[in-house]
């Protein structure tokens, strides 16, 4: 073969392979073009997309929680307003509400400053104790208030609306962590910058701390409010952890002082929360009920007949235990739910009353309503089935005695009777004082005279540090919002 033509046959069949391949590129190059502007296309829409977000988050009042002054995103918290917004989904819409938090102390507000009477300082927005802040209640589900009748008259016609608080809403809230802001729930009360709630605060704002005495002298030992190892604990009697309904009577009054605090400290730990008031409240939740005569400290027995009656009639089989007390109390509710995990085997079927024992000037045997007391669902389904009633259970009466009602028709009527709940070195659980009052308490004189020695005479209060026990309950007359947040620092936040 010609030499020629052998090179003139390469020479085409490279030209035609070279052809091809300025084709193939032409076709690559044109599906690249169109790649790219289908990337384009979607690198606007998205750039859309993001642009109409952030306006929809400045239109709901979000953006000055998650874009600073410099409009610089911050992604964490994005990323806790998203999953706030995941939290919202459920039924409640109040669900991850939080009134306003002010971290700035400004010149003059510090915590000591919150431990002096409301009228003595400006700084309730810093004590979070501001009703300004609070907001107006909304009305419970389903009534629309009528701007031509009074408050009182309104509150009459919403009880007639039948309404069933959400009262997991807390427990959730704070096994999320967050509130609908992505800020961090219960707001802090100790932070790097700031332990000032560590130290020693009198119940005026001065330096001798008493309450902190009793708490390092026995020393209380606060249980975690989400104990996540005492869940597979098998060593109680009821081989789980109890669920828990925590109730407190309470005003309206005292909606953005006492039980605003209770909600941002103690009110989560318990399984359900619930305050029962004279104004409704579904951010809290808070509840008016009907009751029989008028709403005063006088008629305590009325009132707390239609919260047992209501509690008895919709949250029956959802909670084991149900505990109740006043807005002053203070709750340590882990060691609460320890404590009943141990007090009986079934409490659905079991009979539990139990708090701190007094025996009054009549030699009746009651639980301190100040001290709180808890009921098993047996014993619960029995008092609204057959006690609440019952012609010897006063159902007519009105009378400030609750805790004395209460135990006298438990014991004549079902025979259900107290229990003791002191530990095995005869410690109390449940305090009747506030943890100083109970370290300084002294038996009175020769010839004196003490009411509190005299309803424990069968059983004497200890002294000092001995008189509470390491795991304690709860502590009553904590009527100062800053010393509840301050002993709840105390146990939880301070090292």
């Amino acid at each position: 073969m010609n030499k020629r033509h052998v090179a003139s046959k390469s020479s085409s069949s490279s030209n035609v392979r070279a052809s091809a391949t300025i084709a193939r590129r032409g076709r690559n190059n044109r599906k690249e073009k169109k790649k790219s502007g289908i990337l384009a296309i979607v690198a606007g829409f998205c750039i859309v997309l993001v642009t109409f977000y952030s306006f929809g988050m400045r239109k709901s009042g979000v953006s000055n929680e998650i874009i600073d002054h410099h409009e610089v995103v911050n992604n964490e918290k994005v990323n806790n307003v998203r999953k706030a917004k995941h939290i919202l989904s459920n039924n409640n819409s109040y669900e991850g509400w939080q009134p306003i938090v002010n971290f700035d102390k400004g010149k003059y507000c510090n915590w000591r400053t919150c431990f002096k009477n409301d009228e003595q300082h400006s700084c309730h927005s810093f004590c979070r104790t501001s009703l300004e802040e609070m907001g107006k209640a909304p009305p419970r589900p389903g009534f629309q208030p009528d701007p031509n009748v009074d408050d009182e008259e309104n509150n009459k016609q919403a009880q007639a609306i039948s309404w069933i608080p959400d009262v997991t809403v807390l427990r959730r809230m704070y096994k999320s962590g967050i509130d609908e802001h992505g800020n961090p729930w219960p707001p802090p009360l100790v932070t790097d910058s700031d332990r000032e709630l560590c130290g020693d605060i009198g119940v005026f704002g001065g330096r001798t701390d008493q309450n902190k005495v009793l708490l390092d002298a026995v020393p209380i030992q606060a249980m975690p409010l989400l104990d996540e190892a005492a869940m597979t604990r098998t060593t109680k009697k009821m081989k789980r952890q109890p669920k828990i309904l925590c109730m407190v009577y309470t005003m309206e009054a005292n909606h953005h002082t006492n039980i605003r605090t209770i909600r941002e400290t103690w009110g989560p730990g318990c399984d359900g929360f619930l305050a029962f008031s004279t104004k409704d409240d579904p951010r809290i939740p808070s509840i008016s009920l009907p009751h029989d005569g008028p709403e005063e400290y006088g008629n305590m027995w009325q009132k707390v007949r239609s919260i047992w009656r209501f509690v008895g009639t919709h949250y029956l089989e959802d909670f084991d235990f149900f505990f109740q007390g006043g807005e002053d109390l203070y709750v340590l509710p882990q060691n609460l739910r320890n404590y009943l995990a141990d007090a009986v085997e079934d409490p659905t079927k079991d009979d539990f009353f139990g708090g701190r024992r007094f025996q009054n000037y009549q030699k009746l045997l009651f639980n301190s309503g100040g001290a709180g007391y808890a009921l098993s669902q047996a014993t619960l389904r029995k008092f609204v089935n057959t006690g609440l009633d019952h012609p010897k259970c006063n159902p007519k009466t009105h009378s400030s005695m609750e805790d004395v009602f209460i135990a006298k028709c438990l014991k004549d009527v079902l025979d259900i009777g107290v229990v003791d709940t002191r530990d095995m070195q005869g410690r109390e659980r449940f305090h009747p004082f506030s943890p100083g009052n109970h370290y300084y308490w002294m038996p009175p004189g020769p010839g004196g005279k003490d009411w509190y020695e005299d309803y424990n005479v069968l059983w004497p209060p200890k002294l000092k540090e001995e008189c509470c026990a390491p795991d304690s309950v709860s502590f009553h007359y904590m009527k100062s919002p800053a010393m509840v947040r301050h002993i709840h620092a105390l146990l939880y936040f301070c090292d």
